[in-house]
């Protein structure tokens, strides 16, 4: 192989035939027709002397040479894409870059119809990734640069990372409109008397809520523990129970009747929304440019969401 004549779109094909092991979905992700994605594995395949993937009922499984190639060729791809990113200014009216962004599942309900709706004016051939990973994995992603910038509730503290606030929101209680002891506003003593629905997404640890309980000494009865939000108002249609949400959740409940929202009866930490990004882009002209679009976006909360309660 001669490195000076090697085409550097082998590369993009090779990965994307590895991450989707199907020759189809590859083409369609890159854009390309299925024959121009063969040829280019044939290319490779002479090039590396290996078959690299293998046909068989779970698609093209990749041979052990291929495995190896990945994670090298995911970091040098990595690497050619920051350093042209950093050395052309960003121009969003013309380029189609892709910005990865890590969002819980609430924050990709609240965020991107307003996000997507701007760039669809603004910016239309930038594209957007979004992340679901635990909490406790958004460090790893940023530092392998993987992720270009998170958005929502990040109360853990990173080294060599920026950020910035957005809004803060409260929590509020979310329960049916017909509850047969709670009307119009819930005391104390209601809400740890009454039966709890609780939210513990993977990765995050102790909510704002469950820290509260714990410095108070109080516990609640608690009938049923999700990983997402999105069960729950519709469990609390159904029944007697009572779950503990931001108040910005109200797209969760528009649709939705037979539930109310009332305020929290307990002093909790006020959430702080934030966008978290990594050092490594912190000059970068895209990522800055998309920084102050959602700065301009999100600088209050999303209509409909409770205004933060002073005690």
């Amino acid at each position: 192989m001669n490195p000076e004549n090697f085409d550097l779109n082998l590369i993009r094909v090779f990965l994307a035939v590895a991450q989707h092991r199907n020759v189809t979905e590859a083409s369609r992700r890159l854009h390309l027709t299925q024959s121009s994605v063969s040829h280019a594995l044939a290319r490779l395949r002479a090039v590396c002397k290996d078959p690299l993937f293998v046909r068989s009922r779970g698609g093209m499984v990749p041979t052990a040479v291929a495995l190896a190639m990945v994670e090298p060729l995911e970091q040098a791809l990595r690497s050619v894409r920051h350093t042209l990113h950093g050395a052309t200014p960003f121009d969003p009216a013309t380029d189609d870059r892709q910005f990865r962004l890590l969002m819980t599942d609430v924050g990709q309900s609240t965020y991107l119809p307003p996000l997507l709706e701007y760039l669809s004016a603004h910016a239309p051939q930038v594209n957007i990734q979004v992340l679901h990973l635990p909490m406790d994995a958004y460090q790893a992603a940023f530092v392998k640069g993987e992720a270009d910038l998170a958005i929502g509730y990040l109360p853990t503290l990173y080294s060599g990372f920026h950020r910035s606030k957005l809004f803060a929101v409260p929590q509020v209680c979310m329960l049916r409109a017909g509850h047969p002891d709670i009307h119009g506003s819930i005391s104390l003593d209601q809400y740890l008397a009454a039966t709890h629905i609780v939210v513990e997404p993977f990765g995050r640890g102790p909510g704002v809520v469950e820290k509260a309980l714990t410095k108070a000494r109080l516990q609640r009865k608690v009938a049923v523990r999700l990983p997402n939000i999105f069960a729950g108002p519709l469990i609390v249609r159904q029944t007697n129970h009572v779950m503990t949400v931001p108040a910005h959740t109200h797209f969760l409940h528009e649709e939705l009747t037979g539930v109310q929202m009332l305020p929290l009866p307990l002093k909790v930490e006020i959430m702080d929304i934030e966008m978290l990004w990594h050092e490594r882009t912190h000059h970068d002209s895209g990522n800055r440019w998309l920084r102050n679009v959602i700065a301009e976006l999100f600088s209050t909360p999303p209509p409909g969401a409770l205004e933060p309660r002073v005690e």
